[in-house]
């Protein structure tokens, strides 16, 4: 999207982004509940000072207990006048098990998900780390991917599938729908069950991408944070973030062939 056609620009998204991030910096210090920059975000810090020019999407990873503690929190004392957060525990139409804090002067219409979740904005992901022990992942992967797959299936349209697999995807979900948010639970409980606290290396297990693997962090390097520019405001990134930074990426610091630069299309725009 260009901004030309009603809907937000690239640089729009990132401004109503950055407003939201504002606000959920301050209210973490507010509440001393721990953060930092993740993913394509917390690269935008290092290699550009804030946003990766083309990347329309903001990521942060708290330990699972403060992300709890977030939600629980914003009920009676709320983020922010124009944030709002989205849960599965508190939002029946919403089904990740990740927080997403959304700016309500903006509404997203994405086409790629099955049902529109009323009056959601433009967001910044927050996602709950938990502890990596290695031991009980072995029993507990094949379990992550199947509730995984079946919320992708519930959430988000196949374009690419061939009617057979739409017939069978569509039997499954009718077979096992994701009735109360089942399967969002189920997951946030198995991934709990790998502690933050009894952890000396902690990771994000809820989401597919990137692995686990590529995302395995100190739990003294999140809990050590240090804050640096990002655009006109500072935020927290963890300690040692080049070694993350390597380890997800390569060489970091070089810029993608433009035919690799993604941009999320969520189809943003101001409401009216």
């Amino acid at each position: 999207m260009n901004g030309s056609d009603g809907y937000l620009s690239i640089a729009e998204e990132q401004q109503a982004e950055l407003e939201v991030m504002k606000e959920l910096h301050a209210y973490c210090v507010k509440h001393g509940l721990r953060y930092i920059l993740a993913y394509g975000t917390l690269l935008g810090a290092i290699r550009h000072k804030g946003f990766i020019p083309w990347d329309n999407d903001m990521d942060v990873i708290m330990p699972r207990e403060d992300v709890e503690k977030l939600v629980e929190f914003n009920k009676t004392d709320p983020i922010g006048q124009n944030v709002r957060l989205f849960h599965y525990t508190t939002d029946a139409n919403y089904h990740y098990p990740i927080v997403r804090a959304c700016n309500t002067k903006t509404i997203v219409e994405p086409t790629y998900l099955r049902e529109l979740i009323d009056d959601m904005g433009v967001w910044v992901d927050i996602f709950p780390m938990d502890g990596y022990i290695k031991s009980k992942l072995v029993y507990q992967k094949p379990l992550r991917n199947f509730y995984l797959k079946m919320m992708n299936a519930t959430m988000y349209i196949q374009e690419s599938e061939s009617g057979a697999k739409a017939f069978v995807r569509r039997s499954i979900i009718k077979l096992m729908p994701n009735k109360n948010h089942r399967y969002e639970r189920k997951l946030s409980k198995l991934c709990a069950k790998s502690r933050y606290e009894d952890s000396e290396t902690v990771c994000v297990l809820c989401e597919e991408e990137p692995p686990f693997e590529k995302q395995i962090m100190s739990r003294e390097d999140v809990e050590n944070p240090v804050l640096v520019p990002f655009e006109d405001a500072e935020f927290y990134i963890p300690r040692n973030a080049d070694k993350y930074l390597t380890m997800q990426y390569g060489d970091y610091m070089k810029l993608p062939a433009e035919e690799d630069r993604m941009t999320h299309s969520i189809c943003s725009r101001y409401k009216d």
